[in-house]
């Protein structure tokens, strides 16, 4: 149950985390303008959010002109929620080989992203990890109908 302000417990937000949800990872762009792209996430054993993105993604090269990012999980229905990170965004390039499946299978099924992910094939990727000790969060206190 969410605290007086709507808070979700450390219990409630790694369930949300569980649930598929596309995240919004918003960077700094080269002109000043914030940079909003929808993406899937993995949650991290360490608390850190990942995400995959191509090597040649404006996002990516955002993120290593400015590594400051903003990172917002929240459904599309009710009962409405969401967790937002900040903080300083990591970019990984080595031992990173597990994440497309792990993603696809998350968001797909386990057959059917395996499937997706053959017939896409194996772009060259990095990882974006963000790690916010505290994220923002927020429960609906009204159950959905």
């Amino acid at each position: 149950m969410p605290d007086m302000n709507g808070a979700m417990s450390a219990e409630e937000l790694r369930a949300f985390l569980e649930d598929r949800h596309l995240a919004i990872i918003t960077t700094n762009g080269a002109n000043g303008v914030p940079h909003s792209t929808p993406v899937w996430f993995l949650a991290e054993d360490d608390g850190a959010l990942s995400i995959i993105v191509l090597k040649d993604a404006i996002k990516l090269r955002n993120i290593e002109r400015d590594p400051l990012v903003s990172i917002t999980i929240a459904p599309e229905t009710r009962p409405y929620a969401y967790a937002r990170y900040r903080g300083t965004a990591t970019v990984h390039y080595e031992r990173i080989d597990r994440y497309p499946l792990a993603m696809a299978q998350r968001y797909m099924g386990d057959e059917p992203g395996r499937k997706w992910l053959e017939e896409q094939g194996q772009d060259p990727f990095a990882v974006i990890r963000l790690l916010d000790p505290s994220p923002n969060t927020w429960m609906d206190p009204e159950p959905a109908d």
